[in-house]
């Protein structure tokens, strides 16, 4: 089953420079970024996908989506540490409270979802009660996590 992306959003990132042909599915959105994020980049600059990517913090679901088909397709630590310290984090900063029964759902049944949580920290205004929370949902995974150079979980 494939998930289209918005509509709007299909615009817009088509629009934008370096856009391949047609990326229209969560699907193919997941395959190009794990791609482009296989390895720590040289330099700073950012592929096309990681930049769309971002776009997505619009469309909380379609980010969850996409957080979840990725994190399962991961094959690399780097690849995990790019979806905790973006498009993850971004969503408990921007979206915390809406899907902090879906994050605790995850973390209880997938040992890769709370390794990935492992990488998500504070952007400043979160709720004390949602950040205790995340904290609660990754704990079993912090002395292995991301700082602490665990190893992948299998899927």
């Amino acid at each position: 089953m494939t998930t289209p992306l918005p509509p709007e959003l299909v615009s817009i990132l088509c629009n934008e420079a370096s856009a391949p042909e047609d990326v229209r599915t969560v699907e193919a959105l997941v395959d190009l970024w794990l791609a482009d994020n296989a390895e720590e980049p040289e330099g700073e600059k950012f592929p096309w996908s990681v930049l769309c990517v971002f776009e997505l913090r619009e469309y909380p679901e379609v980010l969850w989506n996409f957080i979840r088909k990725a994190l399962t397709g991961a094959t690399t630590i780097w690849q995990v540490v790019m979806l905790a310290a973006g498009p993850l984090e971004d969503l408990v900063a921007e979206h915390g409270a809406e899907f902090i029964e879906r994050i605790e759902r995850e973390a209880r049944h997938s040992a890769r979802f709370r390794f990935a949580l492992t990488g998500v920290w504070p952007q400043g205004e979160e709720d004390p009660t949602l950040w205790a929370r995340i904290e609660k949902a990754r704990a079993a995974a912090m002395d292995t996590g991301l700082d602490m150079g665990g190893p992948l979980p299998p899927k």
